[in-house]
């Protein structure tokens, strides 16, 4: 898969992560704040594209993910880099 579709399909993942985490949170959490989302869009990535990364991994690189403009781009990016220096 070339880096660009790589790419892509991790910012429609956790686009698709946010979402339903939204969901999750509003339905099951009364509105509060997950403080274990990370390990949560973690699982859900992974779900989606495979096991690219660790759980762990992945969850601590989601949640050090800078946030600057449109999270889901950054986190993708950010993300991309981790897993390569592994």
């Amino acid at each position: 898969m070339s880096e660009d579709v790589e790419k892509k399909a991790l910012i429609e993942a956790l686009e698709a992560a946010g979402s339903a985490h939204h969901q999750y949170e509003t339905a099951f959490l009364g509105g509060e704040f997950d403080e274990h989302w990370p390990g949560w869009y973690a699982a859900f990535t992974l779900g989606r594209l495979g096991d690219f990364a660790t759980p762990s991994d992945l969850s601590s690189w989601l949640r050090d993910a800078p946030s600057g403009g449109v999270w889901a781009e950054d986190a993708a990016t950010y993300v991309l880099e981790r897993s390569r220096l592994k």
